[in-house]
C-alpha cells in the first residue's frame, strides 16, 4: 500500500447510476483525496490541474467500474462449482434440484464439520471473489455455526453470511434442532450484527416452526432474511401439494411465517432466489412485502429450471440482483453471469440491454443490501471503490456504454446474442421442455467457454481508495 490514498486514475469509465444509465467516460478519470472519497470524476479534459499535480497519477490498461456485488451464492459449495449435477444424466422424479442437492451439494456441506475444512474453504471462497471484484453480497454458509463464524470473519466486511437451517428432507447430520438453531443463530447475530442474514434453505428442508422462530430472531436483532422460491416445477409441486397443502402458494407459506417481513436498516424484506415459477399472486405479495430477486442465469440454465420472467417480476415493481448462484455457476465471475443474462433474455425482453446487466451487478445489488453509502455507483463523496477490468479491444471506439459494455468488457458481440441452436435450447429451457442430451450439452458448453474466457479479466480491486487486490502470476492479495 502506499502511504497516501490520494491518487488519480485515467482510464476508461462505465458507471452505472440509479436510474438504469450507465455513464461512458472513454477517456475518463476518477480522483480521490487522502481519506479515500472520491472528489473528481469526468472526462480527462476536464481534471483540474491542482488535482492533477497534487495526486498520484496513474493510467490503468483497464476499464474502469464500481465493484461487484453478488447477492445469491454459496460458501460450502465453492469448491464443488460447477459440479452440482455431477452423476446426474436425466430428469429424475424428484427434479434435477432436489437430486443434485442429495447427490453433491449436501455432502460437500457436510465437510464443513471439520472446521479445518471450513477454515480452508471460507478463505478460498474469500480470495476467488476478491480476485473477480466481489467485494460483497449475500451468502449461504452451513448449518454449522463454526462454519458460518469462519465464513464471516474471513470475508470483506460488504458480505451478509447466513447460518443455514434445514432440519427435514436432508441427511441427519446436516439437521438442526430448533433450540441449537435459536442458539446458534443468536450467538452469529450478537458477534456480528447485521452482517449475519436469517437464513432458511427453503420450504422443503424447513418447517414452520423453525422459521417462525427464525423471524423471531430477524425481529429481535433487525436482520434481513433470505431463502429460495420457486425454482423448479417439482419443487413447487411437493411444497404446495404434499408439505403444505393449506397454503394457498408457495409465497404464502413463508408470508405466513413471517419470513417476508422488511427489516434492517434498509427496510427490505426477503431476498429469494430464483423465482421463476411464481404466479401474479405471488409477485403482488413480493412486491408488497418489499422483497428482492435474486436472479441466477446461469444456474438456472445449468439446473434446467427455466428462464426467470424478467418483465413480469420488474412489472411488479419488484427489485431483482443478477448473481451467481456458486456452486451451481462454474465461477465466481459476475462478468460471465452478465453474459448468460443477455443470451437468456434476448428476444425475451427488452429490457436485457448490457446496460441494464451492468447495473444488476453493482448498483441494485448495493441498493438491496442496503450498501449504498459504501459501493454501487461512482460519485464525488463517496468511498473510492473500483474495479479495474481487462477490455476486449479499443475502448474509445465503442459508440455508447452499451457498445462498451457487450464488446469490451464482455467480449461479445450481437452474432453471441442470436446463435439460432442456441436461441432454441433457451426456447425449450424457457418452457422448462429442454432437452437433457443434445440441448443442455450445447448450453452446458457455452456456459463453461464464457466463463473459461471471461475467469481473468480483473486486473485491480481498489476499496476506500486503497489497492486490495492486483492481477499477479501468484497470489494477487496486497
Amino acid at each position: 500500500m502506499s502511504e497516501s490514498r490520494a491518487q488519480v486514475i485515467v482510464a476508461p469509465i462505465l458507471n452505472p447510476r440509479a436510474d438504469g444509465v450507465v455513464e461512458f467516460l472513454p477517456r475518463g478519470t476518477i480522483a480521490c483525496d487522502e481519506n479515500g472519497f472520491i472528489n473528481f470524476i469526468g472526462a480527462e479534459a476536464d481534471l483540474p490541474p491542482e488535482l492533477a499535480s497534487s495526486r498520484t497519477l496513474r493510467r490503468s490498461t483497464g476499464i474502469v467500474i464500481p465493484p461487484f456485488l453478488d447477492a445469491h451464492t454459496h460458501v460450502p459449495q465453492h469448491p464443488i462449482r460447477g459440479r452440482f449435477m455431477d452423476g446426474i444424466t436425466n430428469h429424475p422424479p424428484e427434479g434435477r434440484l432436489l437430486a443434485g442437492l442429495n447427490k453433491n451439494v449436501f455432502p460437500a456441506e457436510a465437510r464443513c464439520a471439520d472446521e479445518n475444512y471450513a477454515e480452508r474453504v471460507a478463505t478460498d471462497f474469500a480470495n476467488d471473489a476478491l480476485a473477480h471484484g466481489v467485494v460483497g453480497g449475500a451468502a449461504y454458509a452451513s448449518i454449522h455455526m463454526v462454519a458460518t463464524h469462519l465464513a464471516l470473519q474471513k470475508t470483506y466486511p460488504l458480505w451478509r453470511v447466513g447460518l443455514v437451517l434445514m432440519e427435514m428432507n436432508c441427511p441427519e447430520n446436516l439437521r438442526l434442532d430448533i433450540p441449537q438453531a435459536e442458539r446458534d443463530m443468536r450467538y452469529i447475530a450478537e458477534s456480528f450484527g447485521e452482517r449475519a442474514i436469517v437464513t432458511d434453505r427453503f420450504a422443503v428442508a424447513v418447517g414452520s416452526d423453525m422459521r417462525r422462530m427464525a423471524a423471531r430472531l430477524a425481529d429481535r436483532f433487525a436482520l434481513r432474511t433470505q431463502t429460495h422460491l420457486n425454482e423448479q416445477l417439482r419443487e413447487k409441486a411437493y411444497v404446495e401439494e404434499y408439505l403444505y397443502p393449506k397454503a394457498a402458494s408457495y409465497t404464502e407459506v413463508y408470508l405466513r411465517d413471517g419470513l417476508l417481513d422488511p427489516r434492517g436498516a434498509e427496510g427490505g424484506g426477503a431476498i429469494l432466489a430464483h423465482c421463476i415459477h411464481n404466479r401474479a399472486d405471488e409477485l403482488s405479495i413480493l412486491a408488497r412485502q418489499r422483497c428482492a430477486v435474486a436472479h441466477c442465469p446461469t444456474s438456472n440454465t445449468l439446473l434446467c429450471s427455466g428462464v426467470m420472467p424478467l418483465d413480469a417480476i420488474a412489472d411488479s415493481g419488484i427489485p431483482y440482483a443478477i448473481c451467481t448462484d456458486v456452486g451451481a455457476s462454474p465461477t465466481m465471475s459476475m462478468l460471465a453471469e452478465m453474459a448468460q443474462y443477455l443470451k437468456v433474455h434476448a428476444g425475451r425482453s427488452k429490457r436485457a440491454t448490457p446496460s441494464e446487466a451492468l447495473c444488476r451487478v453493482t448498483v441494485a445489488p448495493a441498493d438491496i443490501l442496503g450498501l449504498n453509502e459504501w459501493v454501487g455507483t461512482l460519485e464525488i463523496g463517496r468511498r473510492m471503490s473500483l474495479v479495474e477490468v481487462e477490455p476486449f479491444g479499443d475502448v474509445s471506439s465503442a459508440s455508447g456504454a452499451d457498445d462498451a459494455i457487450l464488446t469490451n468488457l464482455l467480449g461479445m458481440g450481437d452474432a453471441d446474442l442470436n446463435d439460432a441452436d442456441r436461441r432454441l435450447a433457451l426456447d425449450a429451457l424457457a418452457n422448462v421442455q429442454l432437452d437433457v442430451g443434445p440441448q443442455l450439452a450445447l448450453l452446458e458448453a457455452d456456459v463453461r467457454a464464457t466463463a473459461a474466457r471471461l475467469e481473468d479479466r480483473v486486473i485491480s480491486v481498489t476499496l476506500d481508495g486503497w489497492q486490495a487486490w492486483r492481477r499477479t502470476r501468484g497470489n494477487g492479495a496486497v
